[in-house]
C-alpha cells in the first residue's frame, strides 16, 4: 500500500508481520523500563584493521540489507506501518576503548546496548566500530529487534566481512542479498491461505485433543510443587515473577566435550538440535523427580529458502516441545522421538504463537492467571554459521559477545550457539531474576552437560541410567 509520509514523500508501506506484532506486543505489555526489542552484540578479532575501509564496507552491507534501512511509522488502521528507506543516514563511529580491560570493555558495551532502541522517525539501529587492548579490534552492533534477530544479524555480519575481505584481499565480492517486502508480504498473505488452515488443524489435533501436559520446573525450589499443597491436582503453573529484568550467564561446553557430541549426531545421522533438545529436557526431567512428560518452548527459526535467510526482518516463533520418553528407551532412539517431534514442528511453524498458546491452555480453567503456563522455559540452537576473516590463525582468535538488553519475555530463555574461534558450544542463560535462580542454573547446566556427554559416549545408554548420573545431590539443593 502507498503510505504518504510527513515530508510529502509517498512510500510502499507494510503492515507487522506475525512475530513483528508479537514481539511489538510484549515490549508493550512489559512496559518502557522492559526494553526487549533491543539486539546488543559484538565480533571482534586480533588482528590489525583498516577502519576507513570496514566503515565503507559497513555501510555497503546497510545499502544490500534492506532491514537495516527499514523505517516504522504509526498508522490509524494498522496501529504500524513499515518501509523502506532508500539511502542510510546511519554515522559509523569509531570507540577506542584500548585503554581499559576486557571486563571494562564489556560492562560500557553493555551499558550501551540497554539503552533504548528508537521505534519512529529515524535510523533503527547503531553500528561502532572498536578498537580493544591487546590487539583486538571488531564491530559492536545494536539492533532493534522488529527488524533484525540473531539469524538475520549472523547473515549481516557475514556479509560486512566478505565485502571487507574483497576490498583489502581481493577476494570474491558477496552475492546480492535478498529483498524484504516480498518475503514480508508472503508472511502477511500466510493469515488467508490454506496452510493457515492446515496449521491450525495440526495443532488443534496435536495440542486441543491430547492430555493434559504437566509443568515441569528448572527452579530447585520447585514451584508446581508448592502449588500442588493447595491444589493437588493442578498440572499448570502460576510462574507470575513481578518483573521482567533479566540477568545472563554463559556457560562454556570445550571443543572437545562438543566435538564429542556433533561425531555422535554424524556417526547416528541425529540432528544436534534434538540432541541438545535431549539434554534440556533429561535436566527438567531430573529437576522434577524423573518425569517422563516433559515441556519446554522451543524457539523455531523459520527459514528455508535463500529468500529467507537472506533478507533480514524478523521470522522466529515459539512453540510447545512436549516429549514423553520412557527410562527404558536408549538416548539414540529418544533423540529420534525428539526428532520426529520437531520435524513436525517445522512443517507448521507458521502458526502466530498467541493463536496456538489459546489451543494449549484449553485445558486450564478460566481463573487461571495470564502467566499460567505448562512450559518453565524457551530453548533455541544456532548451527555454526562460519564468518569469514583475514587469515586461519585470525579466525581462531575471533570473538562473539551477546550483550543482554536487561529483560526477558519468558522466565528462562536458553540459547546454544557455537563460539566463534574453536566453534565449542557456549550456552546463554537469560534468565529472569525475580525469584533468584542463579544456584538452580548452575546445577541445571551441570545435568544438560551430564545426559549429553553421556548420551555422545554411549548413543544406547538407557534414559533411566542418564537421570541415575543426573540425579541431584544433596550439596547441589543446599
Amino acid at each position: 500500500m502507498e503510505k504518504i509520509l510527513q515530508d510529502g514523500r509517498t512510500v510502499n508501506a507494510l503492515p507487522l508481520t506475525i512475530p513483528q506484532q508479537f514481539m511489538l506486543g510484549c515490549s508493550m505489555q512489559y512496559g518502557q523500563g522492559a526494553l526487549i526489542n533491543n539486539i546488543g552484540c559484538g565480533y571482534y578479532f586480533k588482528n590489525d584493521m583498516d577502519f576507513e575501509v570496514m566503515k565503507q564496507s559497513v555501510m555497503e552491507a546497510v545499502e544490500r540489507c534492506d532491514t537495516m534501512r527499514l523505517r516504522f511509522i504509526p498508522d490509524e488502521q494498522f496501529k504500524v506501518l513499515q518501509y523502506v528507506e532508500e539511502k542510510s543516514t546511519m554515522e559509523i563511529e569509531t570507540l577506542d576503548l584500548s585503554d581499559l580491560s576486557e571486563e571494562e570493555v564489556h560492562a560500557k558495551l553493555m551499558e550501551i546496548a540497554h539503552g533504548p532502541v528508537p521505534m519512529f522517525g529515524c535510523e533503527l539501529h547503531m553500528i561502532k566500530l572498536v578498537k580493544l587492548a591487546g590487539g583486538y579490534n571488531g564491530i559492536f552492533f545494536k539492533l532493534q529487534h522488529l527488524a533484525m534477530d540473531a539469524y538475520s544479524v549472523k547473515v549481516f555480519l557475514k556479509d560486512i566481512m566478505e565485502i571487507y575481505l574483497s576490498k583489502t584481499q581481493g577476494k570474491p565480492y558477496p552475492k546480492p542479498m535478498r529483498p524484504y517486502f516480498p518475503e514480508a508480504a508472503k508472511e502477511l498473505a500466510y493469515i488467508n491461505s490454506p496452510k493457515h488452515e492446515a496449521d491450525r488443524k495440526y495443532w488443534f489435533d496435536s495440542l486441543a485433543t491430547t492430555t493434559e501436559p504437566i509443568f515441569t520446573d528448572y527452579l530447585l525450589d520447585n514451584r508446581l510443587k508448592k502449588q500442588q499443597e493447595k491444589f493437588p491436582e493442578r498440572r499448570y503453573c502460576d510462574i507470575h515473577s513481578g518483573t521482567p529484568e533479566a540477568g545472563l550467564k554463559i556457560f562454556q561446553m570445550s571443543s572437545e566435550e562438543t566435538q564429542k557430541i556433533m561425531n555422535m549426531c554424524k556417526e547416528r545421522g541425529l540432528s544436534v538440535c534434538a540432541a541438545l533438545s535431549m539434554g534440556v529436557r533429561t535436566a527438567l526431567s531430573v529437576f522434577n523427580d524423573n518425569e517422563q512428560d516433559v515441556s519446554f518452548k522451543m524457539i523455531v527459526n523459520r527459514r528455508g529458502s535463500i529468500g529467507e535467510k537472506k533478507s533480514g526482518g524478523i521470522r522466529i516463533n515459539f512453540f510447545p516441545m512436549r516429549s514423553i520418553i520412557s527410562p527404558d528407551t536408549d538416548f539414540a532412539s529418544a533423540v529420534e522421538e525428539i526428532e520426529q517431534i520437531q520435524s513436525g514442528i517445522y512443517s507448521h511453524c507458521s502458526l502466530s504463537f498467541m493463536e496456538m498458546l489459546a489451543l494449549r491452555h484449553k485445558s486450564m480453567p478460566e481463573t487461571a492467571l495470564p502467566d499460567s503456563t505448562y512450559d518453565s522455559m524457551g530453548f533455541s540452537y544456532q548451527p555454526l554459521m562460519v564468518i569469514p576473516n583475514v587469515d586461519e590463525e585470525t579466525e581462531k582468535t575471533a570473538k562473539s559477545f551477546w550483550y543482554n538488553n536487561g529483560a526477558s519475555m519468558i522466565p528462562l530463555y536458553v540459547t546454544v550457539r557455537h563460539r566463534a574461534d574453536d566453534a565449542g558450544f557456549e550456552f546463554v542463560f537469560e534468565y529472569r531474576k525475580t525469584p533468584d535462580p542463579k544456584n538452580s542454573i548452575e546445577v541445571f547446566y551441570e545435568k544438560i552437560r551430564t545426559a549429553l556427554l553421556a548420551g555422545s559416549e554411549n548413543p544406547d545408554i538407557k534414559v533411566g541410567e542418564i537421570l541415575e548420573k543426573a540425579k541431584i545431590t544433596p550439596e547441589e539443593r543446599a
